[in-house]
């Protein structure tokens, strides 16, 4: 039976699939089959009976549903032969049974709430089902003698209460959700991330002092950052701030009140929240109208990062040329971003014309390679140039924030020479990072040291390159 997607009860099973994507327990909740190209939902192999680990296959049949549900190519129907059996057929296949799920009975009690709740299924014994193994030599069997000598060990098995974190915090932080899942490659629940930023906060917080902060969700890894203020982080009027958390107002607003980052325990508070990505303002509260750095943002085509590479390399020769200092950090996504210090005595006029000169001049090297943000050329297969976000206001990914997406990757310094060949974005996680930081130090760690004048800066690029532009 057809169920429309302008029903109520099909917007209750999008949203039970929703809510329970980053539950631990989702397994539990709803239950994922396979089925063979041209079979019905009759013959379908239960996930949670394959032998080995199944693990993937729950993840790719879970992306597959929710996208089913909100494709407008994919129908969703309830089978008429299996009560309680859920699947798709799609615009161009109307006779195989594509991805089918059922639901779980629990969900009656944790969203009774919703409205028409859909039909569902008493778990049963899942039909085990082999993959292909290579053959192994068989062990001999026990026999019946051997048994009754071997040693039988009664075990107990003693449930405890969930722990909180041992985080040796100044402020008490009440920590909820901690097997939430957050990313799923690598799997990292919501204790994972806090156990991360824990280690991380030493590294990462000299790059959020005294700066306006946006924030990012998981979930809103496509969304535009939102700033971080008591109204973001307490969305709920019966919520009580802690009496440690400080807003404070803008010198030039007095009515816009901001949260800083300057300790471990506003990071790790703001992560229980739920926020996993944070961007950093280009200058400090005290000097708002005076950015610390000039930013060019190097963007791959297509995720193809080999053409940012050579991009990259072609900008540091140019700043190298112009005697600049400059450093480079992998965003964590698809693209890189060089920074040139500044001694935050110039506007961000300035600064953003310096940037847009430097991406003028690497445009005029590789002309064929780059397109910059806004100049409306032809943008396929090309590197982008974005020197716009040198404004006030705008913000950029702190260095060693995870960033919110698919895979659990974090906004890293390099080295120049790491500039190659080979570098994977995805490398730079939070299974390797430590022992990054342990064998290579934190690049980024003389960058307050060595500090440029923007105004001096433009002043020479002018007379020596304006003729050029």
């Amino acid at each position: 039976m057809l169920i429309r997607k302008n029903t109520k009860a099909f917007k209750t099973i999008l949203q039970l699939v929703k809510d329970c994507k980053d539950r631990a327990d989702r397994e539990k909740l709803i239950r994922l089959y396979i089925t063979k190209a041209g079979q019905s939902i009759d013959e379908r192999i239960s996930v949670e009976g394959l032998q080995g680990d199944a693990e993937l296959f729950y993840d790719m049949g879970y992306e597959t549903v929710l996208n089913n549900l909100e494709s407008s190519n994919h129908q969703l129907n309830s089978s008429d032969e299996v009560s309680g059996i859920y699947y798709f057929h799609s615009s161009s296949n109307k006779i195989w049974d594509e991805a089918p799920f059922e639901f779980d009975e629990a969900i009656k009690k944790e969203f009774s709430s919703l409205p028409e709740l859909p039909v569902v299924r008493k778990k049963e014994k899942a039909r085990k089902y082999d993959f292909p193994a290579p053959k192994s030599k068989e062990k001999p069997a026990v026999t019946k003698k051997e048994k009754a000598r071997a040693p039988t060990k009664e075990i107990k098995i003693v449930e405890k209460a969930p722990r909180q974190p041992d985080f040796k915090l100044r402020h008490k932080i009440q920590f909820t959700d901690l097997d939430k899942i957050i990313f799923r490659q690598p799997r990292l629940n919501k204790q994972d991330v806090l156990n991360y930023y824990n280690k991380i906060s030493e590294y990462i917080l000299p790059y959020m002092k005294d700066r306006p902060l946006w924030v990012r969700q998981q979930a809103e890894s496509l969304r535009a950052p939102v700033a971080l203020n008591v109204a973001s982080l307490f969305q709920s009027d019966e919520e009580e701030m802690p009496d440690w958390i400080k807003p404070i107002t803008m010198p030039k607003d007095k009515t816009q009140s901001i949260l800083l980052c300057n300790d471990k325990e506003h990071v790790l508070l703001y992560v229980e929240r739920g926020y996993i990505e944070f961007n950093v303002a280009h200058a400090k509260v005290k000097q708002p109208a005076t950015p610390d750095y000039i930013l060019i943002v190097i963007d791959s085509p297509e995720f193809e990062l080999v053409k940012a590479l050579d991009v990259t390399l072609t900008a540091k020769e140019i700043l190298d040329g112009l005697k600049l200092p400059s450093f480079i950090k992998a965003d964590g996504k698809s693209g890189l971003h060089v920074y040139i210090p500044l001694d935050s005595k110039s506007k961000f006029e300035t600064a953003k014309a310096v940037a847009e000169y430097i991406c003028n001049l690497i445009s005029l090297k590789i002309p064929n390679d780059v397109v910059r943000e806004g100049s409306g050329g032809d943008v396929y297969g090309k590197v982008s140039l974005d020197y716009t976000c040198n404004e006030e206001g705008k913000s950029i990914v702190a260095p060693y924030s995870l960033v919110a997406g698919p895979l659990a990757t974090i906004a890293t310094p390099l080295l120049w020479e790491e500039i190659k060949e080979g570098l994977r974005l995805e490398d730079f996680n939070t299974e390797t990072i430590f022992t990054r930081l342990k064998n290579v130090g934190d690049p980024f760690e003389n960058f307050f040291r060595k500090k440029v004048n923007a105004d001096e800066l433009l002043e020479r690029l002018e007379d020596n390159y304006g003729f050029l532009f």
